[in-house]
């Protein structure tokens, strides 16, 4: 009987100290968490940066390393420019703007594609000037933001008739005055991306012609940084994660997505409805990329838009370890 007891007593000593590890155990998996490194990201103030409003507002980024802060900027030029003054930690910029900053020489890195768009740029003339091809571009006065997406943009919609640039005249316009260059009457025509091109229909129904582009150009943004040491590596892995999380519920909640945007830019519904046909929400880092921002390199050195000759491996201003540890099958690049 004693044995017994005894027995017994040890087996509810084991017991109780097993539960009572397990509970423990289960205490600190709850309330442990991992480093939490603040981090400042340039953000466009664009609907193209839907993933990062979003994201802050499902909290996504709170089960990551990082806690994240936003700088908005009025385009993707003003990001880029953050990141390579140091100012940022991070920044949001187009393909365009990765393809002229790589011929400067100036150390950044690709971190990955979060969202593509084959209508976010148009081509906007005034209506009563009956454009109806590239040939009747000759001699007119066009309206671009000089080293992006809107002046290279141009340049193949001329070249789709043989055309160059220098078969029109190019005037350089900040991003948000291209319309007010038109209103002026210094311009023919203008090549704004959104919102300025929904906020040109706007302001100036009847008066022009936004033309049918769609498709002659994919314009992609992308999440980059200045540096890309193992630190800025686990960082971008961890601001990826968030991103993740938020293009998964754009893709199940695209009411409340919407919702989300507007309310950020304090645009309307009938913006977001605008464009948002014309968004594919995906992180990735693939050939695609690498062909646009070589296209785009080699026409800015073709046309001496840059001091330099040679177009540098593309290769090296894109780095996919932090994509790779998130989603390795959305990866398709030399390593």
């Amino acid at each position: 009987m004693i044995l017994t007891l005894k027995t017994l007593s040890f087996s509810l000593v084991t017991a109780l100290t097993v539960i009572i590890i397990i509970l423990l155990c289960l205490y600190l998996s709850k309330h442990w968490q991992q480093p939490k490194y603040p981090v400042v990201i340039a953000v466009s103030k664009t609907p193209l940066s839907t993933p990062f409003y979003v994201a802050k507002a499902i909290n996504a980024f709170d089960d990551t390393c990082v806690n994240v802060e936003f700088d908005e900027v009025v385009g993707g030029q003003r990001a880029f420019a953050k990141v390579l003054n140091g100012e940022v930690d991070f920044g949001t910029s187009s393909d365009s703007l990765i393809a002229f900053k790589s011929l400067e020489g100036q150390p950044f890195v690709t971190h990955a594609m979060f969202v593509q768009s084959d209508n976010d740029v148009k081509f906007i003339s005034r209506a009563s000037a009956n454009f109806e091809s590239a040939l009747d571009l000759k001699g007119q006065r066009i309206g671009v933001t000089k080293g992006t997406a809107s002046e290279y943009f141009l340049s193949t919609l001329l070249a789709l008739e043989g055309l160059t640039t220098e078969d029109v005249r190019v005037y350089y316009y900040e991003p948000e005055q291209l319309v007010n260059g038109f209103i002026a009457q210094d311009i023919d025509a203008f090549i704004p991306w959104e919102p300025f091109g929904f906020y040109s229909d706007q302001l100036l129904s009847g008066i022009i012609k936004i033309h049918d582009t769609k498709s002659l150009n994919t314009l992609s943004f992308n999440l980059i940084s200045p540096t890309a040491n193992n630190l800025v590596v686990e960082k971008a892995k961890c601001v990826i994660q968030g991103l993740d999380l938020a293009i998964d519920y754009i893709t199940s909640h695209p009411l409340e997505s919407k919702a989300i945007v507007m309310n950020e830019l304090n645009i309307s519904t009938e913006f977001i409805e605008w464009v948002w046909p014309d968004y594919i929400f995906k992180l990735g880092l693939n050939q695609s990329l690498i062909h646009s921002v070589e296209s785009q390199a080699n026409w800015a050195v073709a046309t001496q838009m840059s001091q330099y000759d040679n177009v540098p491996h593309i290769e090296r201003f894109i780095d996919s370890r932090a994509m790779l540890q998130i989603i390795p099958n959305a990866v398709n690049i030399p390593q």
